[in-house]
């Protein structure tokens, strides 16, 4: 498997964190990105971004609860159910602010642009429901890491073709990636990246063991181990 891409992802979730416009344009330029722009608001952040051949990536943060940004944490718990269509039911909280994100970098990006979206935690659960805001012509490679569960089964078989590619890595025993645990809220059925501490597993998302590891929710703990991942290839763990 090559991981160089899943890693790439990874660092541009960890990025779109930094708080101050600054430093994620460092950031972003650090990794051989153009920094177009940061949305930022109480509980939602991302950043535009366009790389060396021209390709637009949407990186959207997670909860910056470790910034005493608290905005995020009620958007992780409101769960009430949000009608999508065909059955589909998504989670309120991450489900608004992700239409406002998308919005946004819509109005930014050139007519047509295809979006390469990623994000870790509520970013990445903002990530899944990329369908409901971007046409799927527009749709790029989707990466999300540890992300909580965020919709029902009708949802993923709505949007079957847009999140096929869709790339869900789990970390260890993350409590969060586990979240919710009731309410039939589900990750997109099929294959995920399972990483424990060494190696890596190619799993189905519902045979994801679960976990109430704290520690192992950690963007920059995905992304360590992604590099070694990354610089020496594994086979998958026995």
């Amino acid at each position: 498997m090559d991981f160089a891409p899943i890693l790439a992802a990874a660092k541009r979730a960890q990025a779109a964190y930094l708080m101050d416009a600054a430093q994620a344009k460092a950031a972003f330029e650090a990794l051989g990105h153009t920094f177009v722009s940061q949305y930022k608001d109480a509980d939602s952040q991302a950043v535009l971004s366009v790389d060396r051949s021209g390709s637009t990536f949407l990186s959207i943060s997670g909860t910056r609860f470790s910034d005493r940004q608290i905005g995020g944490l009620f958007d992780d718990i409101d769960l009430a159910p949000v009608d999508v269509g065909g059955g589909g039911k998504v989670t309120r909280g991450a489900y608004e602010s992700a239409k406002e994100i998308c919005d946004w970098a819509r109005k930014l990006a050139p007519a047509g642009a295809v979006f390469n979206v990623c994000g870790h935690s509520l970013g990445g659960w903002r990530t899944s429901f990329t369908p409901l805001f971007i046409p799927a012509s527009q749709i790029g490679a989707l990466h999300a890491f540890e992300p909580p569960k965020g919709a029902n089964a009708a949802y993923y078989q709505k949007f079957a073709n847009e999140l096929a590619g869709l790339v869900i890595v789990g970390n260890g025993r993350d409590i969060w990636f586990g979240y919710p645990r009731l309410g039939g809220w589900l990750h997109r059925p099929g294959g995920m990246i399972w990483l424990p501490s060494l190696g890596f597993e190619i799993i189905d998302t519902s045979d994801w063991a679960g976990g109430m590891s704290l520690n192992d929710h950690s963007v920059d703990l995905v992304v360590e181990r992604l590099e070694k991942l990354a610089a020496a290839p594994l086979k998958p763990a026995a």
